[in-house]
């Protein structure tokens, strides 16, 4: 995983969320980006590229439907008991995808395949999250 990447979610998995205005990095709230503020500055222009609509491709989801489905059987449970942070699942395909040699899909893009597959994604007490699907390995450890 890049480290701009993981930075990205540890501060989204602390309620953090991220504005950006040119080449100016937001954080609210800001207690969620302080245990590292210091590696944020030090990536900052990566974390703005990769926040950017235009810094990741966006391809149709036609072209994704595969590799998505593929990721969901590998990563994934379904299951109407369960919801999983659609910011975590988001990074979690674009670092399989980036790993298989393939390029990471748009924010937009991964929301768009999840709704076409009959997940419903909405915010919850500022947290986007899907209905019905969570990451494996979170799932087994409740079984």
């Amino acid at each position: 995983m890049s480290a701009a990447l993981e930075l990205i979610q540890i501060v989204e998995s602390a309620g953090g969320r991220f504005m950006v205005d040119g080449d100016r990095l937001g954080i609210v709230p800001r207690e969620a980006a302080a245990p590292v503020l210091e590696e944020l500055r030090l990536h900052k222009v990566e974390i703005i590229g990769l926040l950017q609509p235009n810094g990741i491709p966006s391809i149709d989801s036609t072209e994704w439907r595969e590799p998505f489905a593929r990721w969901l059987g590998f990563a994934c449970v379904i299951s109407s008991r369960c919801f999983g942070g659609v910011a975590c699942l988001h990074i979690a395909f674009c670092e399989w995808e980036s790993g298989r040699g393939g390029v990471p899909c748009t924010r937009d893009t991964f929301e768009r395949l999840l709704t076409e597959r009959g997940f419903l994604v909405g915010e919850v007490a500022g947290v986007v999250l899907v209905s019905g699907l969570t990451f494996r390995e979170d799932f087994e450890v409740y079984r």
